[in-house]
C-alpha cells in the first residue's frame, strides 16, 4: 500500500491562508487608523468652532459695552448720542473691537481685523495688537442703523482649517437707552 504525502498542499494552504488573514488585518488596522484621524480632526474642528463661536458673541458684548458706557457717560451738561462710535455709517460700518480698547476702529474687510493672541500680561486673550502672534481668527463687527433708535449687528469670526475657511456669524439688534 502507497501512502500519499500531502505536506505540500497543506503548506500552500496555510500559505494562502496567511495572507488572507493578514490581508483582512491590515484593512482592520487601517480602518482604525482611518478612524482615528477623523475623530482627531473632528475634534479640533468642534474646539475652533467653540472658541469662534464664543469670539462672535464676545464681539456682540463688546458693542452693547460701548453703547453702555455713552449711556453712562451721558450726562445734561454734556450729551452724548447712545451710538457715539458704533453709529455705522454707509462704507464705514465695518469694526474690529477688543476688550483691551472697547473703542470701534473702522476697518474695510475682515483680513483687516485679525485677531492676535496675547502672550504679555494677560496671556491667553484675543486681541487686535500687531505685538502679539497672530491667531487663525479674524473677527469683524458690522452695524447696520435700522433707525434713530436701533441698529443691526453682526459679529462675524472667520478661521482657516486644513484649506478650508469656516465662519460664525451671530446677529443681534442693539437698542438706544432712553434718557
Amino acid at each position: 500500500m502507497k501512502l500519499i504525502n500531502n505536506s505540500k498542499d497543506k503548506s500552500a494552504f496555510s500559505l494562502l491562508e496567511t495572507v488572507v488573514v493578514l490581508f483582512i488585518v491590515s484593512i482592520g488596522l487601517v480602518s482604525i487608523l482611518s478612524v482615528t484621524v477623523d475623530s482627531v480632526r473632528a475634534q479640533n474642528l468642534n474646539k475652533n468652532s467653540l472658541v469662534a463661536y464664543h469670539l462672535a458673541e464676545e464681539g456682540l458684548e463688546l458693542v452693547k459695552n460701548v453703547r453702555d458706557t455713552n449711556f453712562i457717560q451721558n450726562t445734561t451738561s454734556t450729551p452724548i448720542a447712545w451710538n457715539r462710535y458704533i453709529e455705522g455709517e454707509s462704507g464705514s460700518n465695518k469694526y474690529r473691537v477688543d476688550y483691551a480698547t472697547f473703542e470701534p476702529v473702522v476697518v474695510s474687510n475682515i483680513a483687516e481685523a485679525k485677531l492676535q493672541l496675547s502672550a504679555g500680561a494677560n496671556p491667553g486673550f484675543y486681541l487686535h495688537n500687531t505685538s502679539s502672534p497672530d491667531s487663525m481668527f479674524s473677527r469683524m463687527i458690522t452695524i447696520d442703523p435700522i433707525n434713530a433708535s436701533s441698529s443691526a449687528i453682526t459679529s462675524l469670526v472667520e478661521w482657516m482649517d486644513q484649506g478650508q475657511t469656516y465662519q460664525v456669524e451671530l446677529n443681534s439688534i442693539l437698542y438706544g437707552w432712553k434718557y
